[in-house]
């Protein structure tokens, strides 16, 4: 395999570089699926922040709704909308667990979520 160095210009003007992933969703019917997009650098970004006041500290109650918080972030539609606002977080957090998780994996993975990042966020 050969080593390339990208240009500034040719990473820059890269506009298929967001992964995304269409999860299964069989509980609603066959081929009924929901788009989980990788976050932008800007959009996670926007995420995290959503845990922390400005003293650095991580806000309880918005810990308590990471996951729903992440498919907020998340899950879009096919032309790149978001599917869910805040005002959607109870809502998802009364859905089936195994459901959830299902979407909360995938983007977690699509955004380069790790576990360290994870408890970096949440402030374990």
């Amino acid at each position: 395999m050969s080593r390339v160095v990208l240009s500034k210009a040719a990473f820059l003007a890269s506009v298929n570089d967001r992964k995304r992933e269409d999860v299964p969703m069989p509980e609603f019917g066959d081929g009924a699926v929901i788009p989980v997009w990788a976050m932008t650098a800007r959009e996670r970004t926007t995420f995290e922040r959503q845990f922390a006041t400005s003293n650095g500290k991580t806000v309880d109650a918005r810990l308590q709704e990471f996951r729903e918080r992440l498919l907020v972030a998340s899950c879009r539609t096919d032309d790149g909308q978001p599917m869910f606002t805040l005002e959607d977080v109870a809502a998802i957090g009364s859905k089936d667990a195994a459901i959830v998780e299902r979407l909360v994996n995938a983007a977690q993975r699509l955004s380069g979520f790790t576990q360290q990042d994870i408890e970096a966020t949440v402030g374990n």
